[in-house]
C-alpha cells in the first residue's frame, strides 16, 4: 500500500481504473524554494502602502519553467485571502491575443467582468468606476503575464503608448503595483524606455531552469504524493533522477541521438515538461495495472508524447481492460 500519498489522494485510490487515471492528469501544486522565495518578494510588494509612485517588479524565466502556473495562484491565493497577502492580485495573460494587447483595455476588461460582469470602457465614467472598484476591492497588484515581445508585435508609437499605461498604472490615480512575467526577451522590452527600466530594473526575480539537483529530487517526490497509485513507486534512486531530468530536455524530440550522447546534468528542464511526463507515466500505470512507475516508465511515456507507441503493447493492454471490465 502506499502511504506516502496525501489524505485527498487516498481517497481517489476507491474510483473506477479510467477515473482514477484521469486523477493523474488534474492539477496539483508542489511547494518548491524558487516559488516560495519570488511569493514573498510579491507579498511584500502587496503590502507596500499607495504611495506617489507605487513599485513594481519584473519575474523571468525560460519558457515552461513555471512562471505562468505561479502567477494565477498568486491570484488565487490573494482573492480567497490566504494568510500574508495585504490584497488582491489581479491576473491578465497577454498571450490571449483575441483580447488585443492594449494594456489600458486588458485591465478595464478584467476588472469590469469582476465587478459587473462585462469589461469597462475607455469612458470617463467607466474609468473613473474601474479605479474606485480597486480601492474598494482591496487590488494591489496586476500581473501582466507573457508580455515579452511587444516591441516586435506593436509599431513605435503604439509600444510608446504601452509603456505610458504601465506607469500610468503606478501613479497614484490607480496606485498599483504592475508586476510583468515573460521570457528574457522581457529585458530587452523594459530597455525601450529608461523611465520604465528605473521603475521594473530594481526588483527582478529570476526563476532558474530546474538542474537535476536536491531541489529537483524533493519536487519530484513530493509530486508523487500526489499521484493515485496504489504501490509506492522508487523515484528518489540517482537512476530515476537522471532519467527524468535527461527525458525532460526538449532538445531530446529533435536530435534525440546527439542529446543523449551530449546529455549534462547540470543543463536545465522545463518545469512543465517534467510534470507532463510524470503525469504521463502514472496515469499509464494506473491504465495498465501496475500501480507504480520506475525508469521504464518514464522513458514510454515520453516515447507516447511524442506519439511512439507501441502498437502491439497497445492492444494487449486493451485486452487486459477490456477483461478487467468483465
Amino acid at each position: 500500500m502506499n502511504n506516502s500519498l496525501t489524505s485527498m489522494t487516498r481517497e481517489y485510490l476507491s474510483l473506477p481504473r479510467d477515473e482514477r487515471a484521469v486523477k493523474c492528469c488534474r492539477d496539483v501544486w508542489v511547494i518548491y524554494p524558487y516559488a516560495v522565495a519570488a511569493t514573498e518578494c510579491v507579498k511584500a510588494l502587496v503590502a507596500w502602502p499607495r504611495v506617489t509612485c507605487n513599485p513594481s517588479m519584473t519575474m523571468v524565466g525560460s519558457p515552461g519553467v513555471g512562471k505562468s502556473r505561479l502567477a494565477q495562484r498568486w491570484r488565487d491565493e490573494s482573492f480567497a485571502g490566504k494568510k500574508g497577502w495585504a490584497g488582491k492580485v489581479l491576473y491578465i495573460d497577454m498571450s490571449n491575443r483575441k483580447s488585443g494587447l492594449d494594456l489600458e483595455k486588458r485591465l478595464l476588461q478584467e476588472l469590469g467582468n469582476l465587478v459587473r460582469g462585462r469589461a469597462y470602457t475607455l469612458s470617463a465614467r467607466d474609468y473613473m468606476e474601474a479605479q474606485e472598484a480597486v480601492r474598494r476591492l482591496n487590488i494591489r497588484a496586476v500581473i501582466f503575464d507573457e508580455i515579452h515581445g511587444l516591441q516586435k508585435r506593436m509599431s513605435k508609437q503604439r509600444l510608446h503608448n504601452t509603456l505610458e499605461a504601465l506607469k500610468g498604472f503606478t501613479n497614484p490615480e490607480w496606485g498599483l503595483n504592475v508586476i510583468l512575467c515573460g521570457i528574457e526577451e522581457l529585458t530587452e522590452l523594459l530597455a525601450q524606455d529608461e523611465q520604465i527600466q528605473s521603475r521594473f530594473g530594481l526588483r527582478t526575480v529570476t526563476l532558474p531552469d530546474w538542474k537535476n539537483d536536491n531541489i529537483f529530487a524533493s519536487f519530484v517526490a513530493s509530486f508523487m504524493c500526489y499521484m493515485p497509485l496504489k504501490d509506492l513507486s522508487e523515484v528518489t534512486s540517482k537512476e530515476f533522477l537522471d532519467e527524468l531530468h535527461k527525458l525532460a530536455q526538449l532538445s531530446n524530440s529533435t536530435n534525440k541521438k546527439s542529446s543523449r550522447n551530449s546529455y549534462n546534468a547540470k543543463l536545465g528542464s522545463p518545469l512543465r515538461a517534467i510534470i507532463d511526463i510524470l503525469k504521463e507515466a502514472c496515469r499509464h500505470a494506473v491504465i495498465c495495472g501496475d500501480e507504480y512507475i520506475d525508469v521504464g516508465s518514464i522513458k514510454d511515456a515520453r516515447a507516447r508524447l511524442e506519439g511512439d507507441v507501441d502498437i502491439q503493447a497497445l492492444l494487449l493492454q486493451h485486452q487486459r481492460v477490456v477483461l478487467d471490465g468483465e
